[in-house]
């Protein structure tokens, strides 16, 4: 059943005592029903389309789910602009992963690129994340290795000038997976400390540990197989 929300009825600019048509399939939200009664506005059951989208949707809102619309500065809009923007790097870091010869690094990126598109997904339908393996190594043993570097690849490399254009990307790649996991917080966490949506900021801080790790992994010349002890 679709949802007609309040911002579907403001965008319509219906004056005070108006009616309006209502789809027989459709339902008012309540906050849409709430405005409906402020402005002494009447639905007419059985009637055609609320609004086109396309055509009365005011520039600053977007479709969240559905019909429902909200400002472009919605928490779950920004989560949804940095994963489409964390999905582009991951494709250039692969590109440049191939370019430098590195099948194995551009193959572990292709695992990544998928789990973003996973997360995604994940985040529009509101279904949970299924269960995934980065580096062919569980959760806990990449956030293990990711913190212990010097312990597997003999020291910690940090990012500097004159490195490699792989290792740049690799970089870049770790800090917009963080910048990816920030706006999931910004989402999803409360006020009250309760997270809403675990299993997407988990798999972002999982994936920031393999960027993390393929890095190490190239400025050392160490293979990331190597780990799988």
């Amino acid at each position: 059943m679709r949802a007609v929300t309040e911002a579907m009825l403001r965008a319509l600019c219906l004056p005070e005592g108006a009616s309006f048509p209502l789809p027989a399939d459709a339902r008012l939200t309540p906050l849409a029903l709430e405005y409906c009664n402020e402005r002494n506005l009447r639905p007419l059951e059985g009637g055609g389309l609320v609004a086109d989208d396309s055509e009365r949707k005011p520039e600053h809102l977007t479709s969240l789910r559905g019909g429902e619309l909200v400002p472009k500065t919605h928490p779950c809009i920004r989560l949804r602009g940095k994963l489409d923007t964390l999905e582009a790097v991951l494709l250039q870091t692969q590109a440049a992963a191939e370019q430098a010869g590195q099948a194995a690094c551009a193959a572990h990126l292709a695992e990544l690129f998928a789990l973003a598109q996973a997360c995604m997904r994940a985040e529009v339908t509101e279904e949970p994340l299924p269960a995934f393996r980065l580096l062919g190594l569980s959760g806990a043993r990449l956030r293990y290795l990711s913190h212990h570097p010097a312990e597997f690849f003999g020291e910690a490399p940090v990012p500097r000038a004159g490195m490699s254009a792989l290792c740049l990307a690799l970089n870049y790649l770790r800090t917009q997976i963080r910048e990816a996991e920030l706006a999931a917080a910004a989402a999803f966490l409360a006020p009250d400390g309760t997270v809403a949506r675990t299993d997407l900021l988990e798999a972002l801080n999982r994936m920031s540990s393999a960027a993390h790790l393929l890095f190490v992994g190239q400025m050392t010349g160490k293979e990331v197989a190597d780990l799988h002890g």
